[in-house]
Order: structure tokens, then sequence, then C-alpha cells
């Protein structure tokens, strides 16, 4: 909790990971899931065409036509990210279900994602 004090008061940024911003660089252009933080875990999700290319969409807005992409971005500079590459679309689309039934992230909240 202290360290996450000290890189708020550094960087405005709160969570373990990488800021959503180097991450539009520096993550992989695999498919796999990620996780969001933002004062804790907020969001899981899978991008089967690219993890880099899906943080470069929330951070540029280019997908906040749903509620969870809209507060990806409203927050998008105090937003860590972790993320795990896949090597299938099976093994992709397995790995955030069982990250969402496993954390039941707050912003995961979307009709027909929970039952």
């Amino acid at each position: 909790m202290l360290f996450n004090n000290i890189l708020k008061a550094v960087t405005g940024v709160v969570g373990p990971g990488t800021p959503l911003k180097d991450a539009t660089k520096s993550a992989p252009n695999a498919m796999g899931c990620y996780k969001i933080y933002y004062h804790g875990l907020k969001y899981v999700g899978k991008a089967e065409d690219g993890i880099r290319k899906r943080f470069v969409q929330y951070y540029n807005g280019t997908t906040a036509h749903y509620p969870s992409a809209r507060k990806i971005y409203e927050h998008r500079n105090e937003i860590t990210v972790t993320w795990q590459v896949c090597r299938s679309r099976e093994e992709t689309r397995a790995l955030e279900a069982k990250w969402i039934e496993q954390y039941d992230p707050e912003w995961n909240d979307r009709s027909g994602w929970k039952s």
C-alpha cells in the first residue's frame, strides 16, 4: 500500500503493472488477456487481435462506445495494466471467463457477461 501511495504521488498512477500509456508501446502484438487496475482490479478482458492494439484503442478512446471502455478512457492516465499472452483463441476466451468468475471485476458488469 505504501508503494502504491508513493507511485501515485510520483506518477498519478495507482496499481500494479504498467501504466496504460506505456503499454500502448510495450505490450505484445499477440493475443491474450489483460487486467486493468484503477484503485484495485476493475476490469479483465481479452484481445484476440493483439494486446497492444486493444490498449491503444482504450487509450485513444476508439472503443469508448460501451460503459467499461468509457471508464477506462476517462481514467486512462491513472490506469495500470498487466497481461498474459495466450496461444489460441480458445485459451484466451477460457482465461478471460476464468478471471471474470474468479475476480468479479466491477467494470465487467455488462449484460450477458454474468449469470
